[in-house]
């Protein structure tokens, strides 16, 4: 591996501006971008380390995440691996965190993890890279990340670890990436579109919230001028749903499909959460 001294480079992270206000791990689709091979990456985050891939594939060198589950993590799945490699019970001589006003010991042999929330997969900011200490790999990445809008986070335990750390000014290395590979509209219109619903919805996100708290929850066997504004909304958001006020099997289903779609548990009823991102 290289040197400490070669690759000693920690910048702090600038926050986008579609990820204030929002909660790690729990980011809308919108924000994320499907990486090739698996996993999605905050689409500022996802130019930036397609660029660098494009780059580094030039010069001979593939980078890649060691698991599509090392870009964005949800929180949930951020707890199941925290929950995995630490432990209540007391281990002398091991690090610790605290998580839910606890403290938890790494248990022996397993590799530190960040707190559910904690972490800048959680924002779909960091991508774990395989073989990072390769020498060919770890020589380009000393050469090139900064060029491309990332850093590291530890030295020089892991190597692998990057962040995108550039906020919404993107490095003219990604400029140019990306009007090489124009990206596409998707589900939720152009990225330019996606970006300033982001921006709106971080602006006033308690709107919504308390806008959904004056709704009752509607299911299955529900109908009337709510089941009615529930189908309007789904419509709105994409969803080919029938607007007739009659909440049946049909209707159901389509809730279920939106809910997973959004990070929310499919109970196919539309009750506060959903409403909440109905209402956005």
């Amino acid at each position: 591996m290289a040197k400490r001294t070669e690759w000693d480079y920690i910048v702090e992270v600038k926050l986008p501006v579609a990820l204030k206000g929002i909660e790690p791990g729990k980011l809308h689709p919108s924000l994320l971008r499907d990486i090739p091979g698996g996993g999605k990456l905050f689409y500022l985050a996802a130019d930036a380390w397609l660029a660098m891939v494009e780059a580094a594939k030039a010069d001979g060198v593939e980078l890649k995440p060691t698991s599509s589950g090392d870009l964005y993590r949800t929180y949930d799945s951020q707890k199941a691996g925290f929950l995995t490699r630490y432990q209540l019970e007391p281990i002398p001589g091991q690090s610790t965190k605290t998580f839910e006003g606890k403290t938890w010991y790494l248990k022996k042999g397993m590799a530190m993890l960040a707190t559910p929330g904690k972490s800048q997969h959680n924002l779909g900011l960091a991508v774990d890279i395989a073989n990072a200490s390769d020498k060919k790999r770890i020589n380009w990445l000393i050469a090139n990340v900064e060029k491309f809008g990332w850093s590291w986070e530890v030295v020089p335990s892991e190597p692998w670890h990057i962040r995108y750390v550039c906020g919404d000014a993107a490095p003219q290395a990604v400029k140019d990436y990306v009007a090489r590979n124009p990206r596409p509209g998707g589900p939720f219109g152009s990225v330019a579109d996606q970006k300033a619903a982001a921006e709106a919805k971080t602006a006033a996100p308690t709107a919504n919230v308390q806008a959904a708290a004056t709704k009752r929850t509607v299911k299955q066997g529900s109908a009337g001028p709510l089941v009615k504004e529930a189908q309007t909304l789904l419509v709105k958001h994409g969803v080919v749903c029938k607007i007739d006020g009659d909440f049946g099997p049909k209707t159901a289903q389509l809730v279920k499909d939106f809910q997973t779609k959004n990070g929310i548990t499919a109970t196919g009823e539309v009750d506060q959460a959903t409403w909440s991102i109905l209402l956005a």
